[in-house]
């Protein structure tokens, strides 16, 4: 089965223009799985709701884990 991943960046900003939030909407087969300013944790959404358990893991120049999700 294919399914259709949508990506769609937000930006928001209040009455005043003092507060600011940008980020990604993230929907799998139409129906919206994640809303973050974290690209990467909007992919684990995606993933995790797929039913694919998963854990992503980013590393530095020498391959040293230094974070993951």
């Amino acid at each position: 089965m294919q399914h259709k991943i949508i990506r769609k960046e937000y930006h928001w900003e209040c009455g005043d223009g003092c507060c600011t939030e940008s980020g990604y909407e993230w929907k799998v087969d139409g129906q919206q799985v994640h809303r973050s300013p974290c690209e990467d944790s909007g992919w684990l959404a995606v993933l995790n709701h797929l039913g694919i358990d998963t854990e992503l893991v980013g590393v530095d120049e020498n391959d040293e884990e230094i974070w993951s999700l």
